[in-house]
């Protein structure tokens, strides 16, 4: 139980989006926390991760969580099932994009401007990381559940 835990923990901070895909999935997440236990702590891992990345203040820190989500939305176009989640994690790929090519510009910005312009970059990072994140997250754990059906 303990695991499902800090997965329900890790799933609040992330946002409601990741949180309301978690206790979708409630009753899967709690029998894979017995039969494959390793799938949860890596869905958590993840999750923890970027909340790390998310204590990061300024530059560094929203170059660390687009990094982050970039690598996620690079698995997810890798693993998805259908042409539909493919695209949408395009989609999400070239959102980061735009987003990481902008970050050196706010550098040279004076003090103000790159307080101004780093407040936006954050908001456009949290506005798609919940949907990444649930995205991700979903797709772990119906991998998971996979590989549970395929045991003999």
């Amino acid at each position: 139980m303990a695991k499902f835990t800090a997965l329900i923990r890790w799933a609040i901070l992330s946002g409601p989006i990741v949180l309301k895909t978690v206790q979708r999935y409630g009753p899967m997440i709690k029998g894979m926390i017995d039969s494959n236990p390793d799938a949860v702590s890596n869905v958590t891992e993840k999750l923890k991760a970027y909340q790390e990345a998310r204590q990061k203040k300024g530059i560094p820190g929203a170059t660390k969580r687009v990094q982050i989500l970039r690598d996620q939305v690079t698995y997810l176009y890798a693993s998805a099932n259908t042409p539909a989640v493919a695209e949408q994690a395009a989609d999400w790929k070239q959102q980061l994009a735009k987003i990481e090519a902008s970050l050196p510009l706010i550098e040279v910005m004076t003090p103000k401007e790159q307080k101004r312009k780093l407040k936006e970059v954050n908001a456009r990072i949290d506005a798609i990381s919940g949907n990444i994140l649930a995205a991700v997250d979903e797709d772990d754990i119906q991998d998971a559940e996979v590989l549970d059906d395929d045991r003999p």
